[in-house]
């Protein structure tokens, strides 16, 4: 079946904040003056154990300033099916604590209709969103009220983790992350971390495992039957590892369980130098079951 535009939305809202979950996460800094940083990271997605796509991740940081690129194809995602693809973008500062979200875009293209979104983040509040189409009021959506706009961050910023000089510590996991799109807002909650050592692939040594819950706060509908599988989900995991540099902590594998099956993602390539106006690029295709 083809979802409709809200579906759509409300559905790539899902992948976006619950799945990264298959997005990735763009990285929070945690030191008042880093080196430039410019790398990528190669993820291949996987469905039911089956190779589903790859994803590259373009990482650009200097001068107290990050800017993130996401270019996305998707087939089937949280129980809505539908072919689209779509572009994201996020930018700002960082500082000693985290990433303050300065803009944050994104261009999509569901059941051959584009949904575009914009807005403006001052100091953790997001301001200037721009919604087009927007979103059919419904007398089931949760409106977003302002409060639910402050202390935010966008979807590309949200998993990642700011690192400082201490060893890596289990604690870590112990965090809400306030997520607002532009059109709904929801919280990520890590806990229940656990120090592993990563002995192959792309990245081995100590490394982070999380579990994540979202939960959703508004701009969505309660009822849909995603909002409620994701908000149901406690079977959803994120492994994080240190970047080259090591100011921050980026997702090495993501694992989610679905009604059909497991979805993963996982590193192959892990801090590959980035090509001067390097982007990310990811391609997902996952199977259009029933």
């Amino acid at each position: 079946m083809v979802a409709s535009s809200n579906d759509a939305r409300e559905t790539r809202s899902i992948a976006l904040i619950g799945a990264v979950l298959l997005t990735l996460a763009a990285p929070l800094a945690a030191s008042a003056a880093p080196e430039p940083q410019r790398f990528s990271i190669t993820y291949r997605l996987s469905f039911l154990d089956l190779p589903v796509g790859e994803a590259i991740l373009a990482v650009d940081q200097a001068g107290g300033r990050y800017a993130y690129d996401l270019k996305a194809g998707l087939r089937g995602l949280a129980g809505v099916f539908f072919e689209g693809s779509g572009t994201a973008s996020a930018s700002g500062e960082r500082s000693r604590t985290g990433a303050l979200t300065g803009t944050f875009r994104s261009e999509s293209l569901y059941g051959r209709k584009p949904v575009q979104v914009s807005m403006v983040l001052s100091g953790g509040r997001a301001h200037d969103e721009s919604v087009e189409p927007a979103p059919t009021p419904t007398p089931d959506r949760i409106p977003v009220a302002p409060q639910d706009k402050v202390g935010v961050v966008d979807p590309l910023t949200m998993l990642a983790i700011p690192l400082g000089p201490a060893p890596l510590d289990a604690a870590l996991c112990e965090r809400r992350i306030p997520v607002f799109n532009g059109v709904a807002r929801a919280d990520i909650v890590l806990s229940r971390g656990v120090l592993v050592t990563v002995q192959e692939g792309p990245y081995r040594g100590p490394a982070l495992d999380c579990r994540v819950r979202w939960v959703p706060v508004s701009g969505h509908r309660p009822n849909g039957s995603s909002v409620r599988r994701m908000a149901e989900n406690d079977d959803i995991r994120v492994r994080l590892a240190p970047v080259p540099g090591g100011a921050m902590l980026l997702p090495l594998t993501i694992s989610l369980a679905t009604g059909w099956g497991q979805a993963g993602i996982a590193a192959t390539q892990w801090g590959a130098p980035l090509e001067a106006g390097g982007r990310g690029a990811v391609k997902v295709h996952l199977p259009n079951a029933r």
